[in-house]
């Protein structure tokens, strides 16, 4: 099974999360002088490009090759919930769904495992559950 997630960005879009990650495109050139990385050189190349272009839209997609993930309707449930409602943690899912928070832990474990959900902290050593993309293309 082949599964890519795609997320989906305008170039006003990325280039707000430029400047967030490097301060300004003048910030990125001087770091990429002091410590020349790949990295540092493809985010530079992309920016001056769609600065150039901007009415490009940018579609990022990484791509999961597996036989082992399993998803089902609870599991899709559980993707739309997060993705739609931007829940505060995963009893917040498990109070929607009217189902026990471990088993819902467990599964949105284990589709953060096969990469499908990533969690950012939230309070008090809490884990908060988003996605990274804006869509799933499964092709078996």
């Amino acid at each position: 099974m082949i599964i890519t997630l795609i997320k989906e960005e305008t170039t006003q879009e990325y280039n707000k999360r430029m400047e967030k990650k490097y301060g300004s495109m003048e910030k990125l050139e001087k770091a990429l002088e002091k410590a020349p990385k790949n990295l540092l050189y493809a985010d530079l190349e992309n920016w001056k490009l769609l600065t150039e272009n901007p009415e490009e839209n940018i579609r990022q997609e990484e791509i999961i090759i597996t036989d082992n993930i399993s998803i089902g309707e609870n599991e899709i449930k559980l993707l739309n919930i997060i993705k739609n409602e931007k829940p505060k943690s995963v009893r917040e899912i498990a109070n929607k769904i009217n189902k026990d928070p471990a088993n819902t832990t467990n599964k949105i474990n284990q589709l953060a495992e096969e990469g499908l959900v990533s969690f950012k902290k939230g309070l008090k050593n809490s884990k908060i559950p988003f996605l990274k993309y804006d869509k799933i293309e499964i092709a078996i």
